[in-house]
């Protein structure tokens, strides 16, 4: 079978930077449900639409996560549940889930999770000076709520910030920056060995204690599994989290119906944060691999071959949602692709909506009059993780 040539040959989604990203995938999506696009220099088949893109999340054996992990994360995460298949990820996962018992979630998290939030916004108004006082909302509130909250989570002893997200940032730079990735792996574990012993010997209510010592019929996690597991959860949990809530801040305070409609009627927030990760998910491209011959969409892949999940392009697929491309949390439409379909749905997603949801309850009870900074020039970016890189605000606070 020949290799076909790629649309939009000049891009590299996997390196470039696409600014008009959503009217390219609008084009590739129209043309094909599978298209073959470039990634890492070579050809990879992106799955465009939301039935097809649904079909094969759910399709474990066809499009394994095992085989793109081991290729794309295993040299730096270890061994995680998304590469595993079989019984030894329902093993895991049974282990993992019950170390996220409602309990964990509904007292230890729900415990912080405001208080943070306060804490930021309280530390902007700190340092905002002057006639018209600004913030940057990327860097003064969503990257340290993400990273403070996931620090929480694990119980994390007083590190450095700037340690902590140097690591999260590093851990999901393979395979575009190896050697920072691999050093983040190895100095990060040497950082979790001592925790992890501590907290067997000593659990509190923690995630770390709680996968330490979780059973499940007679079967406990092994120390690599933790690590694995926590290289895995740390940068998503922050990295991801980060990006959506910047998405999700840059569409409500572009869309002032919005951003008044959640001050005035607070239990909107919830349709608010569905539309968001639909309209903007962190996670645009998700890489797969398929080991053997397939024909998916009525496009022949071949084995061998690089997929691309084009989760961001089937969010905004026409024949699925009425005016995709319009942020509309009262639209009726409530399905979407951002956490994944099926066998490796996302483990961390409540945890992520809660993050979500309480700031923007608590940004829109303190700032209800915030807005984006004029002139500003601000936007989504990113091929494979997506969200604002700065979103300068005004803080209004009469």
């Amino acid at each position: 079978m020949s290799t076909p040539e790629p649309y939009y040959p000049e891009i590299d989604f996997a390196t470039d930077a696409v600014p008009n990203l959503h009217e390219i995938l609008d084009d590739l999506r129209s043309k094909s449900p599978v298209v073959p696009v470039l990634y890492h220099g070579s050809v990879a088949r992106m799955i465009t639409r939301f039935d097809e893109l649904k079909a094969a999340m759910a399709d474990d054996e066809t499009f394994p996560s095992s085989a793109a992990y081991l290729r794309h994360s295993g040299p730096v995460m270890g061994k995680t549940i998304q590469c595993m298949g079989g019984a030894e990820h329902r093993r895991n996962r049974g282990l993992v889930s019950a170390a996220f018992r409602p309990r964990l979630m509904t007292e230890f998290v729900e415990a912080f999770l405001t208080p943070v939030a306060h804490e930021l916004v309280d530390e902007m108004l700190e340092h905002a000076t002057g006639e018209k006082p600004m913030a940057d909302l990327v860097s003064d509130y969503t990257v340290r709520y993400a990273f403070t909250v996931i620090a929480r989570l694990l119980d994390f002893p007083p590190t450095d910030f700037e340690q902590l997200k140097r690591w999260g940032d590093g851990l999901i730079d393979f395979p575009w920056n190896p050697e920072s990735a691999e050093a983040a792996s190895q100095e990060f574990t040497e950082y979790l060995d001592p925790i992890i012993a501590e907290r067997r010997e000593h659990p509190g209510e923690d995630l770390i204690s709680s996968l330490a010592t979780v059973e499940v019929e007679g079967e406990r996690l092994r120390d690599e599994e933790i690590f694995s597991f926590l290289r895995l959860l740390f940068p998503a949990g922050a990295d991801t989290t980060y990006r959506g809530l910047g998405s999700m801040f840059f569409a409500a305070l572009g869309h002032r119906e919005v951003w008044e409609g959640v001050h005035k009627e607070p239990e909107l927030i919830p349709a608010v944060v569905q539309e968001s990760l639909r309209w903007e998910g962190p996670t645009a491209l998700l890489p797969r691999f398929a080991p053997k011959d397939v024909t998916w969409g009525g496009e022949e892949i071949p084995a061998g071959s690089e997929v691309l999940f084009a989760i961001t392009s089937a969010n905004r697929d026409s024949s699925t949602f009425a005016n995709p491309d319009r942020f509309d949390p009262w639209r009726s439409e409530r399905e979407f692709l951002t956490f994944g379909h099926g066998l490796h749905f996302c483990l961390g997603s409540h945890l992520a909506r809660r993050e979500m949801e309480v700031s923007l309850r608590v940004l829109s009870e303190r700032l209800p009059n915030l807005e984006l900074a004029p002139d500003a020039e601000v936007g989504i970016q990113g091929t494979v993780l997506r969200g604002p890189i700065t979103l300068p605000v005004q803080l209004n606070q009469t």
